[in-house]
């Protein structure tokens, strides 16, 4: 029992430093989740029913997912490839198409949610007004540039 335990706990491990060295090198990973950051601070103020969220909590999954992949995939073929491949090129080249794929159908998605139901004009509404949220929003802007395109430069 002890040593099932153990794996278990070595697998989550093993997951989390995945997670880890993924946010740590991969500029899109943290562009996906600084957008579903945005995406879920519009469904708060948009006051989304919790059905709603959670389509929007499988857009996330799937699309960073997705991206998780198309790294693993990139990080393979760069191993094996001693030079130019072009089934290398092509096999990185699909990998890219999915998240392509992904990014879009979540963004339709997020327009299915949000402009029927209101929610993307109760939220604009919400944030004209309370300006200090407004403020918020804005002034996270720059770090969530910061994040997306500095973030772990200092730590490689």
């Amino acid at each position: 029992m002890n040593k099932e335990i153990r794996k278990l706990r070595q697998s989550f491990s093993y997951a989390l430093n995945g997670l880890k060295m993924c946010m740590l090198t991969e500029r899109n990973f943290r562009m996906h989740l600084t957008a579903a950051c945005y995406v879920s601070l519009f469904a708060f103020l948009g006051k989304l029913d919790g059905v709603r969220y959670a389509i929007l909590c499988l857009c996330f999954s799937i699309m960073m997912s997705g991206e998780l992949m198309n790294t693993a995939i990139e990080r393979l073929c760069d191993k094996h490839a001693t030079g130019y491949d072009q089934t290398v090129k092509q096999a990185k080249d699909i990998a890219a198409a999915a998240v392509f794929v992904c990014a879009v159908f979540c963004v339709i998605i997020g327009i299915v949610v949000f402009v029927p139901s209101g929610a993307l004009f109760r939220a604009f509404h919400t944030l004209y007004k309370h300006l200090w949220i407004t403020g918020l929003t804005i002034l996270s802007i720059p770090i969530a540039i910061g994040f997306i395109f500095g973030f772990g430069k200092f730590k490689r």
